[in-house]
C-alpha cells in the first residue's frame, strides 16, 4: 500500500477509489454529513481516473437531494432512489457493494426526534438493507456504527478499544442510538451468515469537514459558527469533556480501505486518537478564525442534545493503523481552515 501520508487530500481520495473501478456500489444516507462527502469524492476520483463506478443513492427526497447538491446530481455515474430506508421499494439492479450509512439526520435529533424513532430507523432500516442485499446479491457491506455503543466510559479509561465491552444503560431512553447501532451491528451479523457477504462495521466518532452544520447540537460546529459571526465563543458545558476529531475526508479513505480489501476483523474503530477538552477546542478554534474574540463557559453539566453525555469520547485506532496502514493525516488545524472558508462562501 502506497504512503498516503505523503499524498493530497484530493489524490489520497482518488487512489482508494481505483479498487473499487467497475463496481456497481449502493448507499443510503447519501445526503447526510458521511454521504456527502463520500458523494464529492467520488466525482472527484471519476473525473481524474475514469474509473466507471456507479453509485444508486437511497434518499426520502429527490428534489431536496437535487436543490443541496445539484453537481451530484448532473453526474452520470450517480443515481436517486426515492424512499425511506425502513421501506423502500428495492430496485432491480444488481449491486456488489452497499454502504450503509442511514440514520436519523442531525437536524431531527437537535429538534427532538423521538427516541424509538430513532431506534426504529436503525434497526427496521438496516434490515431493510440486509434483506436488499441477499436479494441484489452484494458480496460486501460497510456499516456506520458509533462509539456510543460502548455507553459511558469508567473515569479511569481515556479512549476506548474494540475488544471493551461495555454497553449503553438500558433504562436510559437516551441511549437509543447506542442500542440501535448495537443491534444494526448484531442483524448485520446474522444476516451475513445468511447470505454469505462480506461486512466491516466501522464505529465512528467525532468528525468534522466542510458540510458539518453549524447551528444544531455540535460543539465544533457551534464554535465556528461562533467565531465567525458572533461577539463571543459560548460553551454551553463546563469545557472539562475531551473529544477527538477526524476531518471527514480521513474518514472516506477508511471507509473505502475497509470496502477495497478482506480484513482482518468485523470492527474497527474510526476517528482521531488525539483527544483534547472541549474548552481548548474552543480555545483552537478561536486563535484560527477570530483571535480577539472573548470565550464565554455557560456551566451547563446536563447540557446533551439527543444522547447521552460523555466525559471522554476517544477511540483507540491501533488496530486500524497497523493493520490496514490508516491514519489521521488532515491537522486538525487545517480542518479548522477547510470548515471556516467553506462556511464563508456558503454565506
Amino acid at each position: 500500500m502506497k504512503n498516503y501520508r505523503q499524498l493530497e487530500i484530493a489524490e489520497r481520495e482518488s487512489l482508494s477509489w481505483t479498487s473499487l473501478a467497475g463496481e456497481s456500489i449502493f448507499i443510503t444516507g447519501g445526503s447526510g454529513f458521511f454521504g456527502t462527502a463520500l458523494l464529492y469524492s467520488l466525482l472527484e476520483a471519476n473525473r481524474k481516473k475514469e474509473l466507471n463506478i456507479k453509485v444508486t443513492v437511497l434518499t426520502r427526497s429527490i428534489s431536496t437531494f437535487s436543490n443541496k447538491h445539484p453537481k451530484l446530481v448532473k453526474s452520470k455515474y450517480i443515481k436517486l432512489l426515492e424512499g425511506d430506508v425502513v421501506n423502500f421499494n428495492f430496485p432491480s439492479e444488481k449491486f456488489s457493494k452497499i454502504f450503509h450509512l442511514a440514520t436519523t439526520t442531525a437536524a431531527e435529533t437537535y429538534n427532538g426526534e423521538s427516541q424509538l424513532n430513532k431506534y426504529k430507523v436503525l434497526t427496521d432500516g438496516t434490515e431493510r438493507v440486509l434483506q436488499f442485499a441477499g436479494k441484489c446479491n452484494a458480496k460486501k457491506i460497510v456499516f456506520t456504527s458509533s462509539g456510543v455503543v460502548y455507553g459511558e466510559l469508567p473515569q479511569s479509561m481515556t479512549s476506548v478499544s474494540e475488544s471493551y465491552l461495555g454497553a449503553p444503560d438500558t433504562s436510559l431512553s437516551s441511549s437509543a442510538l447506542g442500542q440501535g447501532k448495537r443491534s444494526a451491528e448484531f442483524l448485520i451479523s446474522y444476516y451475513s451468515e445468511i447470505y454469505g457477504f462480506d461486512y466491516v462495521i466501522a464505529r465512528c466518532f467525532s468528525f468534522v469537514g466542510p458540510f458539518l452544520p453549524l447551528e444544531l447540537h455540535y460543539a465544533f460546529g457551534n464554535f465556528v459558527f461562533d467565531a465567525l459571526y458572533k461577539d463571543a465563543v459560548k460553551i454551553k458545558g463546563d469545557g472539562k469533556s475531551y473529544r477527538s476529531y477526524m476531518d471527514v475526508n480521513d474518514l472516506t479513505v477508511w471507509l473505502l480501505r475497509f470496502m477495497s480489501i478482506k480484513c482482518k476483523h468485523k470492527i474497527y474503530n474510526v476517528g482521531s486518537d488525539q483527544s483534547l477538552s472541549i474548552l481548548d477546542l474552543a480555545k483552537k478554534i478561536r486563535n484560527i478564525i477570530s483571535p480577539n474574540k472573548e470565550i464565554i463557559i455557560q456551566g451547563d453539566i446536563t447540557h446533551s442534545v439527543g444522547n447521552f453525555s460523555r466525559n471522554y469520547y476517544v477511540p483507540n485506532i491501533d488496530r486500524a493503523k497497523n493493520e490496514l496502514n490508516l491514519d489521521t493525516w488532515i491537522d486538525l488545524d487545517l480542518s479548522i481552515r477547510r470548515i471556516s472558508n467553506a462556511s464563508k462562501s456558503n454565506k
